[in-house]
């Protein structure tokens, strides 16, 4: 006994003894290096240029977003398979094993006048090894962990459509970088061309200034004019530059991995018109819309928690089976089997029972007026993306006739600097005002694809194949393009 309490103690003071331990420096270079080994590994590498529906293929296969919302998915089923467990009845096996220092005797008491009736006598050995299954069912709790398996399936279908609403953010972050960075590939290179041009005729400038062959105001007017176009260069180096980093990141590149894009079709005949399509992508959006859909199973849900709750007022009938053992040798019979019915009501279920399917029902009426606003909202999305689009369209058609007359002049200023009748200055103002035209256009036409990427997107496009973890990165991308193709002919009867 002293042993045993002495254990006893030495494990309190132990538990006691406990204290904070930071993480060692060691153990953070090590946990570093596992992260980022596991943020790119087993990714098909970059072998050539990369395709508008490659990037969105390496998006939504690699992109980390995407991969947490698949795990969410796959946690979601595991729980699913976790409740169905909770339909069975409860199957409970236990053995055990007593001894005592000494017979456990009893003798009786006489009531009339407390006088002893029986010698002191026992009917139990000192030593008793016993045994038992039972098998336990309620049907109170059978209907309950029924209700709660039929949520939990619907909440893995809410999880899917979130992973659904996760890829097309994807696709459209993708359609937006993508375009941005192919007009970075096109533009920054003639950028900064340009832009040791101008730095070099400012160094020419200054040291004109130095010896005095120019009149000073006209000398700093000159330098005025080449820093603002300076300037205005920064600028748009500053805008484009970020923009191949961005795919990079969504492709979920190694940062730094150098990678080209395939050559855009600036001038692409299939930009769809969109022409009286609005009322079928009204359509479309509130059948195909994630976020609607999420509320459809949410709905649902709420209607089994109603369920739930009138069950929960019902009496429960407890169903027990088993088989006994038991090594007491003054038992007649050492193994036995049992089985009984009871039945109990918790009567606070009677009075909670009614508030709670109160509750839900407000619930549920919560749930419908917040489905109504949310498709209201989703309209909203599909008109705006509507407009945008047509103005975008607008935009770019002016923008392409200013890059052709700002390209005209750019030509003039130029011979005209040929003959002698203009300064370097005007010929780099005149280059830059042409590139910022041309940057323009480009922009405008990406915006143009953007907003016709935003029409796919308010309506609910569902482009990614179902099978699309076991497709490698060229398969992906033919699924994801025919995907589109698909799309585009439901939206707008005019597109190719």
């Amino acid at each position: 006994m002293r042993t045993y309490l002495l254990l006893f103690t030495g494990l309190m003071l132990c538990g006691c003894m406990i204290t904070p331990r930071p993480l060692t420096m060691q153990e953070i270079k090590q946990r570093t290096r596992t992260d980022i080994e596991a943020m790119f590994a087993e990714q098909e590498p970059v072998t050539g240029p990369v395709t508008l529906y490659e990037a969105m293929a390496r998006a939504v296969k690699y992109n980390l977003d995407h991969r947490l919302k698949l795990m969410e998915a796959a946690l979601a089923n595991r729980q699913l398979d976790v409740s169905r467990y909770d339909l069975l009845p409860k199957l409970v096996t236990s053995a055990g094993y007593t001894h005592r220092n000494n017979h456990s005797g009893a003798y009786s008491e006489s009531l009339i006048d407390g006088s002893q009736s029986l010698v002191a006598s026992t009917s139990q050995d000192r030593g008793i090894l016993s045994a038992d299954i039972s098998m336990m069912w309620n049907v109170l709790d059978f209907g309950v962990s029924y209700v709660r398996a039929q949520q939990q399936a619907d909440y893995l279908l809410i999880s899917e459509e979130r992973r659904r609403k996760v890829i097309q953010n994807i696709l459209q972050d993708v359609c937006d970088a993508y375009w941005r960075a192919a007009s970075a590939e096109i533009l920054l290179p003639e950028m900064d061309e340009l832009l040791k041009r101008a730095k070099a005729a400012l160094e020419r400038s200054k040291q004109i200034a130095e010896q005095r062959l120019k009149p000073p105001r006209e000398s700093l007017e000159y330098e005025r004019s080449l820093l603002e176009n300076i300037r205005l260069l920064w600028g748009l180096i500053q805008r484009l530059d970020p923009a191949k980093t961005e795919l990079a990141a969504l492709m979920n590149l190694r940062p730094g991995t150098p990678y080209q894009l395939a050559n855009a079709e600036w001038e692409s005949p299939d930009m769809p018109s969109f022409k009286d399509a609005l009322e079928s992508l009204e359509h479309l959006a509130m059948t195909n819309r994630p976020e609607l859909r999420e509320e459809d199973y949410r709905s649902r849900i709420t209607e089994l928690e109603a369920r739930k709750a009138i069950l929960k007022m019902l009496p429960g009938i407890d169903l027990n089976f088993g088989y006994n053992y038991d090594s007491n040798g003054f038992l007649y019979h050492r193994n036995w089997w049992n089985a009984g019915v009871n039945v109990s009501l918790n009567i606070f279920n009677l009075v909670s029972g009614p508030a709670a399917y109160r509750a839900a029902k407000a619930e549920q009426e919560t749930g419908e007026v917040r489905r109504l606003a949310l498709g209201m909202a989703v309209l909203t999305q599909v008109h705006l993306a509507y407009r945008r689009y047509h103005i975008a369209m607008e935009e770019y058609l002016v923008s392409r006739d200013m890059d052709d007359v700002t390209h005209r002049l750019k030509e003039q200023t130029a011979a005209a600097a040929s003959a002698g009748g203009t300064d370097e200055a005007e010929v780099i103002r005149s280059e830059t005002n042409a590139l910022l035209a041309k940057m323009r256009r480009h922009l405008a036409y990406s915006e143009v694809r953007n907003a016709a990427g935003r029409i796919y997107h308010s309506a609910g496009a569902d482009c990614f194949p179902p099978n699309a973890e076991s497709l490698d990165i060229p398969s992906l991308s033919q699924s994801l393009q025919q995907a589109f193709e698909k799309w585009k002919k439901e939206v707008s009867g005019n597109a190719s």
